[in-house]
């Protein structure tokens, strides 16, 4: 019987988490020295089940060349904004990639993303997170795909909002978790200092749903349309339409 990797980093996932949860209850105070690398260990299998995800599903070279693709361009898209704080297509594209082409596609040019564009901006204990998030977008945003086959900007609106409120709260958590060893007295604080930076995001994505949307959007159908790509209704494996 072969052996389906994806299930195995799940299962490692969710024992990491109850083992979280079981320290934060009853080890507490060892709990706080430790969480920053535990919490980084279960963010580490997370991703590992998505790429193992991807690697087992039936795709073909065709498909795979189309997600380097939209990574690339998704990841070369944040440099230009480099100077403004927080506002970067980056969400928005990845939202369009999981509402054409699935929650598979989308979560692998989320987390390609990151990686590749923190090349530029440096990478640290925040890249992962950041491609855990990036990565739930484009899950999200094809879930949403799949029920709303007829989605259009104002779906992007809609989830450009959502999401990029989700994201900043996830990165707001991390950096509670990682910078301040989950110290009580500074949650608060720590969500309330990423305000600022959750609205410039929020309106980042109004702005470039609203200005690109319709455009990006007719660009990536046709992409679809010409590399004959289809996923199944559980977008966990793709296959090629000739």
């Amino acid at each position: 019987m072969k052996v389906r990797y994806s299930r195995v980093l799940i299962i490692a996932s969710l024992a990491m988490a109850f083992f979280l949860v079981y320290m934060a209850i009853f080890m507490n105070a060892l709990l706080s020295e430790y969480v920053a690398f535990l919490s980084f260990i279960l963010v580490l299998f997370i991703l590992g089940a998505i790429f193992a995800e991807f690697e087992e599903s039936k795709i073909t070279s065709k498909e795979v060349a189309l997600i380097g693709i939209l990574a690339a361009i998704t990841a070369a898209s944040r440099i230009p904004f480099a100077a403004l704080p927080n506002i970067k297509p980056c969400t928005f594209l990845i939202i369009v990639t999981g509402l054409v082409f699935g929650s598979l596609a989308g979560a692998m040019v989320g987390s390609m993303t990151a990686l590749v564009s923190n090349f530029f901006f440096g990478q640290g204990p925040w890249t992962v997170w950041e491609m855990m998030g990036w990565s739930m977008v484009g899950i999200v945003a094809g879930y949403v795909g799949r029920r709303y086959p007829n989605f259009g900007v104002k779906e992007i609106v809609l989830l450009g909002i959502v999401l990029g409120v989700a994201y900043n709260l996830l990165m707001d958590f991390s950096s509670w978790i990682t910078f301040y060893r989950a110290d009580p007295d500074l949650l608060i604080p720590t969500f309330v200092a990423g305000i600022p930076f959750g609205i410039l995001h929020v309106i980042g994505n109004v702005i470039f749903a609203l200005v690109l949307g319709a455009t990006v959007l007719t660009l990536f159908k046709r992409f679809k349309r010409r590399f004959h790509v289809s996923y199944d209704t559980d977008g966990q494996q793709a296959k090629a339409v000739s």
